[in-house]
C-alpha cells in the first residue's frame, strides 16, 4: 500500500509542476528554462504521461485491474521518458550550464537506447540462467536433468532408475543436447543444476555471433527481435533442448538461403559451419530429423546445378566425387543417432513405435496419443498449426502465466495444452512485414520467399507441429531474414521507415508486455537454488522412508521424482526407482520386487 500511495504522490507533484511551469508561474527558474516549458508541448507531454503512470499504480492497486493495466502504466512511463528525451535532446544549446553528465545521457542516440536494453536483457537471463533452476520446467526434472547426470556421474544408476519407459530412450535417443547440459552442470558443481541452462543461453548467443557474421545484423538488433518471442525468451534459460535443437536447424536453413543466392558460397569454412548445425539438429530430437532430410535433398541438388551450370567443366568429374563424398560424411555425422538405430535396432527413431509402408519397424514404445484433445484432433495439421501461431484459444486462466516453456500446466487433453507462445502481434506483424520486404525483386528477396513459402508448408505436417516450441526454427528464420532484408533495403532507399531501429523498437514493445505479464519471473535473475527449490516440493517423510528401505519405487511422483535420488541429500544413501501412476498391475510389474511408495 505504502509504495502505490508514494508513487501516486509523486505523480501529483508532477502534475502540478507541469501545470505551474506550463502557465510560467514557478518564479525560482531561470527565465530561459521558464520560457522553455511554456513553448514545448512535447516536454510537457512526457511529465503528464509519467504522472498518469504513476497515479495508475494507486488506482490498479484499489480496483486489483490486474496485469493488462500493469502494462498500461509501463507504457505510459516509457513514452512519457521518450518524449522528455526527445524534447530535451532538440533544446539542448538552451542550457549551456547543464552538467556534462546530464548532457551525455539526453544526447544518447535511439541506437545506443537499444544497445543498452539489448544488454541489459542478455545480462539478466545469463544471471538467472546461473542463478537460478529451471523451477518451472516439468520435462526437465522429469528427464533431461536426470539423464544429463546419469551421463557425467553426478547421480548414480543405483541412486537413482528411471521410469521403465524412459531408461531405453536413455540408451538410444539422441543425447547431444543432455551430454552438454551435463558438462556445464558437472563444471558448477553437483548441487548446482542450474549449470545445465547454460546450454540453452549460450547456444543463443552463438546464433546471434553467426547471423552477425553471417548476415551482418547488429547485435542488439538481433537480441531484441528474437528475444521478443515468448518461447525463445523463456527457453534461454531453462533445461529444456527444444531452442538448443532449433538453433542447429536454423543455422542449417540460414546456410541454405547463402547458398542459394550467392555461387561462390561453397567453401570448407560453409560447409563446416552446415555440418555443424546439422550434427546439432539430428543427434539433439527426433522431431526434426524429417526436415533436416529434406534440406540435405535441396542442398544436394542446388550444388550439382552449380557444378553442370557454373563451375569449370573441365572439373566436373571431380567435383561430383568431392559431392558425393562430402554428402556421404556430412550425412553420417548430421544422423549419426539415426544410423546407428538403424544398425543395431533397424529403426532410425527406436524405441518408437515407426511404420513405413505399413510395415512396423522394431520398437518397444508406441506415442502417447493424450497429448491432444479431441477439439484439436478435429483440426487440420494446418489449421492446428494457424491457430497456434495466432494463438486462438491458446490462453488458459489455470496457467500461472500467459505463457509457459511449452504452454502447459493445464491437463494434457486441455484445448489449450501447447497452443501458442510465439506472441499473435509479432507473428502477424512479421509476416506482414516479410511480405512487404519481398515486393523487391531481387535474388535474396525471391530465395527468402520460396524459403519461408517452403517451411510454412512443411511444418504444419510435422509431428505435433501445434505444440510450437517443437519447430522453433520457423519464427526465428523469420525474423532473420525480416532482419536481413530490412537493413539491406534501409541501406539502398534510406526511407525512415525502414530504419532497423523502429523494428527493434516494436520488438522492444512486444518483450516489455510479454516480461509485464509474465511479471518479469523469466527475466529478472531472482535466485532459486536446489536447496530452496526442494523446501516446498520435496516430502521429508517420503525421504526418512526411502532412507530406512534403502531401496524403493516412487509412484505419482512425477515430475519431480528426481528430486528425491540420495546424492541430492547429503548423508543420505538409498535407491530411488521412479514409475507414473499406471494401474496397480502395471505399477507392480514395473517396479518388481521394490517396496512401493505413492504419493
Amino acid at each position: 500500500m505504502l509504495v502505490p500511495l508514494i508513487s501516486a504522490f509523486i505523480g501529483i507533484l508532477i502534475s502540478l509542476f507541469s501545470w505551474l511551469f506550463y502557465q510560467k508561474k514557478i518564479n525560482f527558474l531561470p527565465s530561459n528554462l521558464s520560457s522553455f516549458g511554456n513553448k514545448n508541448k512535447l516536454f510537457l507531454l512526457g511529465l503528464n504521461l509519467i504522472s498518469l503512470g504513476l497515479l495508475f499504480g494507486l488506482i490498479g492497486y484499489f480496483f486489483n485491474f490486474g496485469v493488462l493495466f500493469r502494462t498500461l502504466r509501463v507504457g505510459l512511463l516509457i513514452v512519457g521518458l521518450f518524449s522528455l528525451k526527445k524534447s530535451l535532446q532538440q533544446n539542448i544549446d538552451n542550457f549551456p550550464n547543464l552538467p556534462l553528465f546530464i548532457k551525455k545521457i539526453i544526447r544518447i542516440t535511439n541506437t545506443q537506447i537499444l544497445q543498452i536494453f539489448a544488454g541489459i536483457i542478455v545480462s539478466f537471463l545469463f544471471l538467472k540462467s546461473i542463478v537460478a533452476v529451471d523451477w518451472t520446467g516439468g520435462d526437465s526434472w522429469m528427464y533431461q536433468l536426470p539423464f544429463a547426470a546419469r551421463f557425467w556421474g553426478l547421480v548414480s544408476p543405483e541412486q537413482y532408475i528411471f521410469e521403465a519407459e524412459r531408461e531405453p530412450f536413455y540408451n538410444t535417443t539422441t543425447m547431444l543436447p543432455n551430454i552438454l547440459q551435463g558438462f556445464f552442470w558437472y563444471l558448477l558443481g553437483k548441487n548446482r543444476p542450474q549449470g545445465a541452462n547454460l546450454l540453452s543461453f549460450f547456444s543463443l548467443i552463438g546464433y546471434f555471433i553467426f547471423i552477425k557474421y553471417y548476415l551482418k545484423i547488429p547485435y542488439y538488433l538481433s537480441v531484441i527481435a528474437i528475444l521478443a518471442v515468448p518461447l525463445i525468451h523463456i527457453a534461454s534459460t531453462a533445461s529444456y533442448v527444444d531452442l538448443f535443437t532449433n538453433i542447429g536447424f536454423s543455422i542449417v536453413l540460414i546456410i541454405t538461403y547463402l547458398l542459394f543466392i550467392k555461387e561462390d558460397f561453397i567453401n570448407y569454412k560453409n560447409i563446416s559451419m552446415f555440418i555443424l548445425g546439422g550434427f546439432i539438429a539430428g543427434n539433439s530430437k527426433y522431431l526434426l530429423v524429417p526436415p533436416l532430410a529434406l534440406v540435405m535433398a535441396f542442398v544436394f541438388a542446388r550444388i550439382l546445378w552449380l557444378i553442370f551450370y557454373r563451375f569449370n567443366p573441365t572439373n566436373r568429374l571431380k567435383n561430383i566425387a568431392i559431392l558425393l563424398i562430402t554428402t556421404a560424411v556430412a550425412n553420417v555425422i548430421m544422423f549419426l543417432t539415426s544410423i546407428k538405430n538403424i544398425i543395431v535396432y533397424q529403426n532410425p527413431f527406436y524405441p518408437l513405435k515407426i511404420s513405413i509402408f505399413g510395415y512396423e519397424l522394431n520398437h518397444i514404445i508406441v506415442p502417447s496419443g493424450d497429448y491432444m484433445s479431441d477439439k484439436i484432433e478435429a483440426m487440420s495439421p494446418l489449421q492446428r498449426w494457424l491457430f497456434s501461431l495466432l494463438e486462438i484459444g491458446a490462453f488458459d486462466e489455470r496457467r500461472p502465466w500467459h505463457w509457459t516453456i511449452a504452454m502447459d500446466y493445464v491437463p494434457l487433453d486441455a484445448d489449450t495444452f501447447g497452443m501458442g507462445g510465439y506472441f499473435a502481434f509479432y507473428v502477424v506483424f512479421n509476416v506482414v512485414l516479410f511480405a512487404w520486404l519481398c515486393r523487391q525483386k531481387n535474388p535474396e528477396t525471391r530465395i527468402a520467399l520460396w524459403l519461408v513459402i517452403i517451411m510454412s508448408l512443411v511444418t504444419p505436417f510435422l509431428p505435433f507441429a501445434y505444440q510450437l516450441r517443437y519447430y522453433m526454427y520457423w519464427i526465428m528464420v523469420l525474423i532473420t531474414l525480416n532482419l536481413y532484408l530490412l537493413i539491406q533495403q534501409y541501406e539502398i532507399t534510406k526511407n525512415r521507415w525502414l530504419k532497423p531501429q523502429n523494428y527493434a523498437y516494436i520488438a522492444m514493445a512486444v518483450m516489455m508486455i510479454f516480461t509485464t505479464l509474465t511479471r518479469w519471473d523469466y527475466t529478472y535473475p531472482n535466485t532459486m537454488s536446489l536447496e530452496k527449490f526442494m523446501i516446498d516440493r520435496v516430502d521429508q517423510d517420503v525421504i526418512t522412508m526411502l532412507e530406512e528401505k534403502k531401496e524403493a519405487c516412487l509412484v505419482g511422483f512425477t515430475p519431480l521424482t528426481f528430486l528425491y535420488n540420495s546424492a541430492f541429500h547429503e548423508g543420505k544413501n538409498y535407491s530411488v526407482k521412479a514409475e507414473f501412476n499406471l494401474s496397480k498391475e502395471e505399477v507392480e510389474e514395473k517396479c518388481g520386487d521394490r517396496p512401493i511408495i505413492y504419493k
